[in-house]
């Protein structure tokens, strides 16, 4: 019995863990800023409204393994901002690693997802 009590305490904790990661709705307005070559500055590319593309980055999102409690410092200014997302383009161009400002998870998602995720947010 305490077997059981610990696995549903324990399963309770790492499910609720990533909870918090999306922290919009497919009724946001998502704000795609890129930045401009090597500078701080970032300027406004799109404003995603349609819900059905706000909903195919919570599933993106949704989906992903992200890591928490993880000390990441990146070299460069994140390439793109999505809310209180950073995000860059690995080295190779294929991937995307997100980081959300707020409560520190990171993710590194596949090439698939990030190819989708990339042209949805560079697409008016």
């Amino acid at each position: 019995m305490r077997k059981l009590i610990f696995f549903l305490l324990l399963l309770s904790i790492v499910g609720c863990g990533h909870q918090n990661v999306v922290d919009f709705d497919n009724h946001s307005t998502l704000t795609i800023e890129k930045r401009v070559e090597d500078t701080n500055v970032y300027e406004v590319i799109n404003n995603i409204e349609d819900e059905d593309a706000v909903q195919q980055i919570m599933d993106i999102f949704k989906g992903a393994k992200w890591e928490t409690s993880l000390d990441i410092t990146m070299a460069t200014e994140p390439d793109y901002r999505l809310n209180k997302y950073h995000i860059w383009i690995t080295p190779n161009g294929d991937m995307l690693e997100i980081i959300n400002r707020n409560n520190s998870y990171y993710v590194r998602l596949s090439e698939e997802d990030s190819a989708v995720l990339l042209k949805i947010m560079t697409t008016n």
